[in-house]
């Protein structure tokens, strides 16, 4: 999907908007197990061609790539990027993996100790990765996330005091809907330029 999206951009033309006719930047954006399949593609897609299935070369002037990803309450054990997706630190991703957690998130707190006997990344943050673990608290709307607070190859970003709106059985997992959100995924986009 990254090649096939990259085939079809080119580079923004104009630093001050996220799209134009010339091309477009790509932030990768995933919640609970959505994670899990974003990790994956793009780990996959860093093995090449081969991988992939397709036969056709990539564009010689720049190969694929991603220039952010935010996973909101990632469904996958806390030492998941040092376990699973071992070669996050090596892929087509030119900006950070920033992943939200909340103390309040019962799906991947409660339920995924019963699953997987440890608690998960959406309600504990990311443990151990292959590369420094940044930890930041989410920050309001009218507070800017200045770059250096995002500058880094992983970055776990505390919830807790934002995502607290328990909805049934999964609690806060899915409080993630908010304008907090949305101004964390802001300044990725426009740090990535």
């Amino acid at each position: 999907m990254l090649g096939y999206v990259d085939a079809r951009r080119g580079d923004p033309a104009a630093p001050e908007v996220l799209a134009n006719r010339e091309g477009q930047y790509l932030h990768l954006v995933g919640h609970s197990f959505g994670c899990r399949v974003l990790c994956e593609a793009v780990q996959c897609a860093a093995e090449g061609p081969a991988t992939l299935g397709w036969s056709m070369p990539r564009p010689p002037d720049r190969p694929f790539t991603a220039d952010s990803m935010l996973l909101s309450q990632m469904a996958a054990p806390r030492d998941a990027f040092e376990t699973l997706f071992t070669t996050l630190d090596e892929v087509p991703l030119h900006g950070p993996v920033v992943a939200t957690y909340a103390q309040a998130d019962l799906a991947t707190g409660f339920w995924h100790v019963r699953a997987e006997k440890r608690a998960g990344v959406g309600h504990a943050g990311i443990g151990t990765a292959p590369a420094p673990v940044s930890g930041i608290r989410m920050r309001s709307t009218g507070e800017p996330y200045p770059r250096d607070a995002l500058d880094h190859r992983f970055v776990s970003v505390d919830a807790s005091e934002v995502y607290v709106r328990r909805r049934g059985w999964s609690g806060a997992h899915s409080d993630h809907v908010r304008p907090e959100s949305a101004h964390l995924l802001l300044p990725l986009t426009d740090h990535a330029r």
